[in-house]
């Protein structure tokens, strides 16, 4: 899905990477990303290693661009998609109706000093990005 963006990202270049681990063959797939100017060596010394290359030629984009807006929704939306955790899922780590889950998501109810504490201990994060 396109995202328009005011700046352009830094140049990098995103390759994955399959390479073999152990003697039983099975394959281990890394992701590296690395500036344009230094892609070729880092390949070639992993070839060198015994890594075969799958090169994904996507421009990657800025963070901080992609979630310039950082209220209180946002950021329950980006920590809740960040550990995978459905609304439903969470409202039950959490004690919150998900309906009021919801709401905050949407910007439609406050977070709270008390929700925020609960949702940033459910979720791994510092309650206080929620306020």
């Amino acid at each position: 899905m396109p995202v328009l963006m005011k700046k352009r990202p830094i140049k990098t270049r995103r390759q994955n990477v399959r390479c073999s681990v152990g003697s039983d063959s099975s394959d281990t797939m890394f992701i590296i990303t690395c500036p344009t100017s230094n892609a070729v060596q880092v390949k070639h010394y992993l070839e060198k290693n015994g890594c075969e290359f799958v090169v994904d030629d996507r421009e990657l984009a800025d963070a901080k661009e992609l979630f310039a807006k950082r209220t209180p929704a946002n950021m329950l939306i980006g920590a809740r998609g960040k550990e995978n955790v459905s609304q439903i899922q969470l409202s039950e780590l959490t004690g919150i109706p998900r309906r009021h889950i919801s709401d905050m998501e949407n910007g439609r109810r406050p977070i709270g000093k008390q929700n925020a504490a609960k949702l940033g201990k459910a979720l791994n994060i510092n309650y206080r990005m929620f306020l």
